[in-house]
């Protein structure tokens, strides 16, 4: 018996059966291993998977928050208040066509826009040589020295800028990726794929590029820059991470709402045991 086949709406063959749950398996072993990678890199003061974005839809495969104490502003409670400084999204695919899902002209956007971030970098290059007054002063290292390129006179740097951008514009626009960055609630978005999945010149500016290897190990392969999120928008992400984390806890501890009611269920087993996951497995 041949094997059956999913149909999206125009009717076009898909992903086997088979392939399905392997894919969804394959997400899931992402998501574990940018998990760990957080906690044991920087210890987020709260981290969740599967995190609204916005009011009702939209989730964020993982999402964390880092807070620091402050001084209490007013004169009730304690006299220091932690207060949220930075949030975080990573956004985690199994296989390549998930990263742009509503780009039918990915294949041909994405090797000019591999070649024109190549050129950039070759221009941005001879801009550091020509115009050493656009560095920034505050860096007291070369490697983590900021550069306003966009201060340039060089013609080919602005004119390969537009390129790209529209480049991006054609790939990005109206997919997930867009959508969270559009909803400005997190400091820093990243991508989480198999290793060697994408490369970090295919992605959108801004996004950070993690490699998960078979063993789960994350390899950071492009920083993400940050952005301007506004406190208020940082809150909302974070009460967001809250309600997912309700939701674990109730199914963690064996308590569920179905319908109307809400009633005791069998609680998760709790394996304890260290074990040595696969993403290949």
């Amino acid at each position: 018996m041949p094997e059956q086949l999913f149909f999206d709406l125009d009717f076009s063959p898909v992903k086997s059966v088979k392939e399905v749950p392997q894919r969804r398996d394959h997400r899931q072993a992402i998501q574990r291993a940018v998990l760990r990678w957080l906690e044991a890199a920087d210890q987020p003061t709260g981290i969740a998977a599967d995190v609204i974005t916005r009011i009702s839809r939209l989730r964020a495969d993982v999402a964390a928050f880092w807070s620091a104490p402050a001084r209490n502003p007013h004169n009730e409670g304690p006299p220091r208040i932690m207060q949220p400084t930075r949030t975080l999204i990573v956004q985690c695919h199994a296989e390549r066509d998930e990263c742009w899902p509503d780009c039918i002209r990915s294949a041909e956007i994405l090797p000019q826009l591999k070649a024109h971030k190549a050129e950039l970098a070759q221009v941005q290059e001879t801009i550091r040589q020509e115009e050493p007054h656009l560095r920034d002063n505050n860096s007291l290292f070369e490697e983590f020295a900021e550069w306003r390129y966009e201060n340039s006179t060089n013609t080919h740097y602005h004119s390969l800028k537009r390129a790209i951008d529209k480049l991006e514009h054609a790939l990005y626009h109206g997919s997930k990726f867009e959508r969270i960055r559009q909803a400005q609630v997190a400091d820093y978005l990243y991508l989480a794929v198999p290793a060697g999945l994408v490369e970090p010149s295919e992605l959108a500016d801004g996004w950070g590029l993690l490699w998960v290897e078979p063993d789960l190990t994350v390899r950071e392969m492009a920083k993400a820059e940050a952005r301007d999120c506004l406190p208020d928008n940082r809150l909302h992400l974070i009460q967001n991470l809250a309600a997912a984390c309700r939701d674990h806890t109730l199914l963690a501890h064996g308590v569920s709402r179905q319908k109307s009611e809400v009633v005791f269920v069998r609680p998760l087993v709790r394996r304890r045991g260290i074990e040595s996951p696969r993403l290949d497995a």
